[in-house]
């Protein structure tokens, strides 16, 4: 089945199996980066200009064809810093849920989550495009008992968690009311909001509103992966694990941040919660969630392009950054990211690439090849220090 999302005249065919792509990925991760001559110390106004070294040297990759070829390596600075985001508590099952808000569908609903959360919340109408399939349901309360809610009351409710077979970090918003003249009491599950509707002590409003609010610690002290090595440096490797501290009780949650580069070759970074793909997940040190699949050929999914060999870098195969075909403010924007794999058909020919158009521009003179992995990565743009993205 051929894409019918293009970018800059680029078009991607899903030709690539998830297994093979997986299998590569493995690779990548767990290869020679540490080996590579990477600057530190850049400051983040070096990254926003993208400055960068081509270096020549011998290159150990496993994907390399032989260990004496020669092989460039990309110079880049801070490509992996940390982030850190509030934790927002809720409640799914019962019990007491801690989760990130990054995205949202509607306009002013991001710019009150931004208020709520005190940290930015993306208006990404992309969203709004999301496959019935692809969403779980969270509980907004209008009214009730005061709390830590978006509107003053209780915490949201989620429908599930992760372990759940329904659990999604992509929810559709359902307000819910409480009845005049009703003595209202904390609700922590679907279960009881349902009883509560039946009994006709409050009202719900399903809404078209779509928020991106991955979970990060559930029932009986799950979580995000956390990281054991918490030093990074410009050679650290991409994974296993996303998170270098979850900090419950003063409600923040501490992120490798990865450094890309959006369609115009500006500087971006991104952090990673979840996949479609169980290999991906496993690599990566992310969630996997079955649910999302369907946002691959969606239009709640945005490309991004990952290199499986060239220049060898800090890109999650072990080479160049990677390019996202979207950015902030970009109606087309989303978190969720179709990824397509960019492959040089003489890597010793390959060219380092910080756009989109750079990316059509090969494929087109049949120098570079590209190819939909067949699966999604949620990974919501964040603001860094200085403002970089």
């Amino acid at each position: 089945m051929k894409s019918n999302r293009c970018l800059n005249g680029l078009c991607a065919v899903p030709t690539i199996s998830v297994a093979l792509f997986a299998s590569l990925f493995f690779v990548g991760i767990s290869g020679s980066i540490e080996g590579s001559r990477l600057a530190f110390g850049g400051t983040l106004q070096h990254m926003a200009n993208n400055n960068m070294l081509i270096t020549e040297g011998s290159f150990n990759n496993n994907m390399s064809r032989s260990s004496s070829s020669r092989m460039r390596e990309q110079n880049l600075t801070d490509t992996s810093i940390p982030v850190t985001l509030p934790l927002t508590p809720g409640y799914a099952n019962g019990h007491e849920v801690f989760y990130i808000s990054t995205e949202a569908s509607d306009r002013d609903l991001a710019a009150l989550m931004t208020n709520w959360t005190g940290a930015r919340v993306v208006y990404a109408p992309s969203l709004a495009n999301t496959p019935p399939a692809a969403l779980a349901t969270i509980y907004a309360f209008k009214n009730g008992i005061e709390g830590s809610g978006p509107l003053g009351f209780q915490p949201n409710v989620a429908d599930s968690e992760p372990g759940n077979a329904t659990y999604s970090p992509l929810w559709r918003i359902i307000l819910v009311q409480w009845k005049e003249g009703i003595n209202p009491t904390e609700l922590k599950s679907q279960r009881e909001i349902t009883a509560a509707l039946q009994e006709g002590r409050l009202t719900i409003e399903p809404t078209k509103m779509v928020v991106n609010c991955p979970f990060i610690q559930w029932e009986g002290g799950g979580s995000l992966m956390v990281r054991e090595d918490k030093t990074l440096t410009d050679q650290s490797p991409y994974g296993p694990g996303q998170v270098l501290e979850i900090d419950t009780e003063n409600k923040q949650v501490t992120f490798v941040a990865h450094r890309g580069f959006a369609p115009d070759g500006s500087t971006i970074y991104y952090i990673a919660t979840d996949a479609s793909s169980q290999d991906i997940a496993n690599a990566l040190g992310i969630l996997f969630v079955n649910k999302t699949g369907p946002v691959t050929l969606s239009g709640a999914s945005s490309d991004l392009w990952v290199f499986t060999n060239g220049i060898s870098g800090t890109g999650p195969m072990g080479y160049q950054a990677s390019i996202t075909g979207s950015n902030i403010g970009d109606t087309q924007y989303s978190p969720m990211w179709r990824i397509n794999t960019a492959t040089w058909k003489d890597p010793s020919a390959a060219k380092f690439l910080t756009n989109a158009s750079e990316i059509a521009s090969f494929a087109s003179g049949g120098m570079l090849s590209t190819e939909i992995a067949g699966f999604v990565v949620n990974c919501p743009f964040v603001e860094v220090g200085g403002g970089a993205e």
